[in-house]
């Protein structure tokens, strides 16, 4: 007697740009879906290793794996393969593709039994290891996946045509969009895309399955992230939880004083960039609303500042960076899920996600 075998839905997130909300979209899937009562499992064929030198899962799974999902498969099943952005062209030949892709769908098989539905996270854009095929696209096909939900987070007119781009390269690959979500939207542009929907999305025959608006919050590295993003050291003193807070905005220290508390006052949970040895310009800082003071040039502060950091419960960063390079990594930080964010990608799955489009 032949015993069919189960279908199961899979959703597999991918992105024009990298940072475009992947990881939060899919931990609100997660929740949603086990919330209707749906067993659902979570996959990311490549992530990103946590260091250089090391191949474990990137920083999005493990939090992932420990705070979100229910799992009999360990790490390595649901993240199969790790690999750094930097010289992974020359790193990975024929062989090593073969190695890869065989780990990815050996284990995909593993994911997808006795469930409903797989949410797949993919690389961080659409184009990541297209040169080694273990793109998105490559890799969906490889799977017997023939869609993917596309994510945009672009708030002008030109989210149509990286759109039209896409969907004529997709089609190309034989590759569908199964759902277009719009994510990190300006407030002021939702209606616009809603008219360009209507205008254009509908033409090419691809589902507008949400348009989640913009949330700050959900941008803004922790002070921890941005002392590991730039290679800082911290110098002082201050208790756990400070390590922990937001920063909301950057501010360059390189004025005199008085023009320089200007800008600081209005200024909330800032980080302030400035030199070590600007000691009256720090101590006047430290009395504002500030979430860390980092130290460029790796220049050590008087013993003054230390101990007044210390008594306002404000981290010292040292880092070993001129100030543009120091501000040029903290825009590069890819802030990451934090324990009290679960909530809240939740939410956003039920206020901006039309659920009819994407349940079995």
């Amino acid at each position: 007697m032949h015993v069919r075998e189960k279908l199961v839905k899979t959703i597999y997130l991918s992105s024009f740009n990298e940072r475009a909300g992947k990881t939060l979209i899919a931990i609100g899937l997660l929740q949603k879906f086990k919330k209707e009562g749906y067993n659902v499992k979570y996959f990311k064929p490549v992530g990103k290793p946590i260091g250089a030198l090391t191949n474990k899962a990137d920083r999005d799974v493990s939090f992932i794996f420990m705070n979100i999902i229910e799992s009999e498969h360990d790490i390595d099943t649901i993240c199969p393969v790790s690999i750094t952005p930097n010289y992974y062209i020359d790193n990975i030949d024929i062989e090593q593709r073969t190695e890869y892709t065989e780990k990815i769908k050996k284990a995909y098989e593993k994911i997808k039994q006795d469930c409903d539905m797989v949410i797949i996270e993919g690389t961080p854009n659409f184009r990541y290891y297209c040169r080694v095929g273990l793109d998105d696209v490559t890799i969906a096909k490889e799977l017997g996946i023939d869609g993917i939900y596309f994510i945009l987070d672009n708030s002008t007119d030109n989210f149509v045509d990286t759109l039209l781009f896409t969907k004529k390269y997709l089609d190309f690959r034989d590759m569908k969009i199964n759902g277009l979500i719009m994510n990190q939207i300006d407030f002021d542009y939702v209606e616009r895309v809603k008219e360009l929907q209507k205008k254009h999305i509908e033409k090419y025959d691809i589902p507008l399955v949400g348009i989640i608006q913009k949330d700050p919050s959900l941008s803004e590295p922790t002070v921890l992230e941005i002392m590991e993003g730039i290679g800082a050291e911290l110098i002082n003193n201050p208790p756990d939880e400070s390590m922990n807070k937001n920063v909301k905005s950057i501010l360059i220290g390189a004025m005199d004083v008085p023009s320089a508390m200007k800008y600081v006052r209005q200024s909330v949970n800032a980080a302030c960039i400035t030199g070590g040895d600007r000691s009256e310009l720090i101590l006047a800082t430290l009395e504002s609303n500030v979430s860390v003071i980092i130290l460029t040039g790796y220049i050590q502060p008087d013993i003054s500042v230390k101990v007044r950091a210390d008594e306002l419960g404000i981290p010292l960063l040292l880092s070993p960076s001129d100030t543009y390079t120091t501000l040029y990594n903290i825009e590069r930080i890819k802030p990451g899920i934090q324990p009290e964010e679960k909530q809240i990608a939740l939410e956003i799955i039920e206020k901006y996600i039309n659920w009819e489009l994407l349940k079995p």
